[in-house]
């Protein structure tokens, strides 16, 4: 249940232990005044039973945000721990997105030879389970018969299987191939309960597998040493593809989109950073950008799907990104294909 505040007093730590509590958060934030106590505290995941290492904390003034920003790179046992303010709206738009993720294999209604399935490729990052039903309005989806999926970092990958009462439902939702949920055209192709039931033995053995202890960037176990926090800086850096499009190799090649340049980001923003900060824009396709020593350069090329939502995405220039204040360049005009920024820095594609 979030808090009764207005909205406007909320910060975001990061870095969390993932055996962290909401009593750990609390002590954590001491003389600072949490709004409800342990209701105003939010533990993030990425995926049910992964802890996200993220949280959101609602707090009574901007008094007790300016005293929680003083907790910025403390220790919570030997993990540094980030603090900055944030605002209502990504607080929810996280914790809606965690709630889409709980769907994992283990909650699937019986999924029998009768069903008809289809898979769905190309989603727009933070789509909901009902825009996909909206998507397919007029054939009968099968109750809880929406799965996104995620990618190995527990990111949204673009994916999702749907069910429909019968297999006549699948052949009709095929119909629906490349029509658009926003501004992203939607690839539908024909599955089966059988691939369904080869992904979900896939994931669970994953789950299993990968439950031990991983350091992150934030330890500050000295048998790591410095070339493990170098490591983790790279990987922290790179993500995942999130529904914003495949890497690409090679030369880069113009996208035909209309693009905004971001210049002055945190060394450790991600692709999900980048999206949150256009919230409720949604990128077509994010591309952080590296020096010639292959470390983030603070810029990005982001692009979206019209010229429209590029000018709407330029009334953020100027706003902040952590403690940083972020400049944005337009390379977009009316009825033009945009293009990304010149630069000759090398770039990663998300």
């Amino acid at each position: 249940m979030l808090g009764s505040g207005d909205g406007g007093n909320i910060i975001k730590l990061r870095g969390l232990p993932f055996s962290t509590t909401i009593e750990d958060v609390l002590d954590f934030l001491t003389d600072v005044n949490v709004l409800n106590g342990k209701e105003g505290v939010h533990l993030t995941e990425v995926r049910p039973g992964r802890p996200s290492g993220e949280c959101f904390v609602e707090v009574e003034s901007q008094q007790d945000v300016e005293e929680a920003l003083k907790k910025d790179k403390e220790n919570m046992g030997k993990r540094y721990i980030e603090v900055f303010s944030t605002d209502r709206q990504d607080m929810e738009w996280a914790l809606n997105a965690m709630k889409q993720s709980e769907n994992g294999f283990d909650t699937l209604p019986i999924v029998n030879d009768d069903m008809g399935v289809v898979k769905l490729r190309g989603l727009p990052f933070g789509c909901s389970k009902d825009e996909v039903i909206q998507f397919f309005n007029g054939i009968q989806v099968a109750p809880e018969g929406v799965h996104l999926l995620s990618d190995n970092t527990g990111r949204a990958s673009g994916e999702a299987y749907v069910y429909f009462v019968d297999k006549q439902g699948a052949q009709d939702a095929l119909s629906r191939d490349r029509e658009k949920i926003g501004h992203r055209y939607i690839e539908v192709f024909l599955s089966s309960p059988d691939e369904v039931r080869a992904y979900a033995a896939r994931i669970d053995n994953g789950m299993r597998s990968s439950r031990g202890y991983r350091p992150t960037p934030y330890d500050r176990n000295e048998r790591f040493g410095g070339r493990f926090a170098s490591r983790g800086r790279t990987a922290f850096g790179r993500g995942g593809s999130g529904g914003y499009g495949a890497a690409r190799s090679g030369l880069r090649r113009s996208s035909g989109l209309h693009c905004v340049h971001m210049r002055g980001l945190p060394f450790k923003a991600s692709p999900q950073d980048i999206a949150y900060f256009f919230k409720p824009i949604r990128p077509v396709n994010i591309t952080i950008l590296y020096d010639s020593s292959g470390r983030p350069s603070g810029e990005a090329d982001v692009e979206f799907e019209c010229h429209d939502d590029a000018m709407r995405a330029m009334r953020r220039d100027k706003n902040n990104m952590d403690h940083r204040y972020i400049e944005l360049f337009l390379n977009s005009s009316p009825g033009s294909g945009g293009g990304a920024f010149k630069s000759n820095r090398s770039f990663r594609n998300y």
